[in-house]
């Protein structure tokens, strides 16, 4: 394949060969782009909230040990803090809004951090 033959993806800015790219209503994008765009996580998902909870109950790893580094990170940051705001989060881990609302769900999954709206802001904070 020749350098002519690859693009960058237009979300996230990585290279990527022609093979490997999806073109989403006129955007070309990678193919983690692609699954990001065509299966969002829902931090509001009962069915995973209560697979997590089984999971566990069966003698899985806890809630907590079963965080990524980066997940860890950001709840050892909300617990500590007692609360924080997505663009607080995005910016003190360098992630995009759609990057932040995945782990988040994870975390809500979990129980571990759930939303909370104070006034006219919404805030992250410990289950």
């Amino acid at each position: 394949m020749t350098e002519n033959q690859k693009t960058k993806c237009q979300r996230c800015g990585c290279t990527v060969s022609s093979d490997d790219q999806y073109n989403v209503n006129g955007v070309i994008i990678c193919d983690d782009c692609y699954l990001e765009e065509s299966s969002p996580v829902k931090a509001c998902n009962p069915l995973a909230v209560y697979s997590a909870k089984r999971f566990e109950a069966e003698g899985g790893p806890t809630a907590e040990e079963r965080l990524n580094e980066q997940q860890k990170a950001i709840y050892t940051y909300i617990k500590t803090k007692g609360k924080a705001t997505p663009k607080e989060l995005t910016e003190k881990f360098g992630l995009s809004m759609r990057e932040l609302e995945n782990q988040v769900a994870i975390l809500r999954h979990l129980e571990l951090t759930k939303g909370k709206k104070e006034g006219t802001k919404i805030y992250i904070v410990p289950f």
